[in-house]
């Protein structure tokens, strides 16, 4: 990073990598010291609150990561990361109907933001708005085509809602990106043990088993179907 020059009037490329590299590599504290530098000399820079508000937020004081992002939101009010950043430690801090709202402000600024779409589905269906849930993850799907994460969330949400064969095919489709997502192999694994589609289910959770040998819940579930088909055979 430069030296100090007190006629520098705009932040350089090299000190924000710099400090960006401290961040990537787990100095934390290393960064915020360097980022709170870098605010003496520019003290309306939200890219530095972001930077810090991240850093904040690894450090798990979302308190202070809120405060940060709010800074940043405020200085730039179209940084569509901000609001999104914001969302995220707001939803960690309970605070789920100021979440959404961040979500959406961010989605209105940049329509295309797939994990925008994404978590604002999850927080959808956690306060139970179905038609809504699907409806971001949707538009998450059709921003990024491979979002098996999405596509995962999204199949949640159908098996909550009863909608068993849509959430099977998106399932599938997550599976089919990423064969190792370990998370839609075991969620399709408890869909078909509840719908008695036992060998379906052992299928599922052997999969699991396979990326994952000490994954305790498949390993569960396997007992607990090799015991109903014991009793079933009895």
């Amino acid at each position: 990073m430069k030296k100090n020059d007190k006629n520098q009037t705009v932040l350089t490329q090299p000190e924000i990598s710099h400090v960006m590299s401290l961040y990537s590599n787990g100095k934390i504290d290393k960064a915020i010291e360097e980022v709170k530098k870098l605010n003496e000399r520019f003290p309306n820079v939200p890219l530095l609150f972001n930077i810090i508000g991240a850093c904040y937020k690894a450090k798990g004081d979302f308190e202070a990561s809120a405060k940060m992002f709010t800074n940043a939101v405020s200085i730039k009010p179209d940084y569509a990361e901000a609001h999104f950043n914001l969302g995220v430690v707001s939803r960690g801090l309970g605070k789920k109907d100021f979440a959404i709202e961040c979500y959406l402000t961010a989605i209105k600024i940049q329509p295309n933001y797939p994990d925008a779409h994404n978590n604002l589905g999850n927080l959808y269906r956690e306060i139970n708005n179905f038609d809504d849930a699907v409806g971001s993850y949707e538009w998450a799907i059709a921003y990024k085509h491979d979002f098996f994460q999405a596509y995962n969330n999204l199949a949640i949400c159908q098996m909550e809602n009863n909608l068993n064969d849509l959430a099977i095919i998106n399932y599938q489709k997550a599976i089919k990106i990423n064969p190792n997502y370990i998370d839609a192999h075991f969620n399709s694994g408890l869909l078909f043990k509840s719908l008695d589609n036992f060998q379906q289910a052992i299928n599922s959770f052997n999969h699991v088993l396979n990326i994952n040998p000490e994954h305790v819940q498949a390993k569960n579930n396997l007992i607990e179907i090799e015991k109903m088909l014991n009793t079933t055979l009895k």
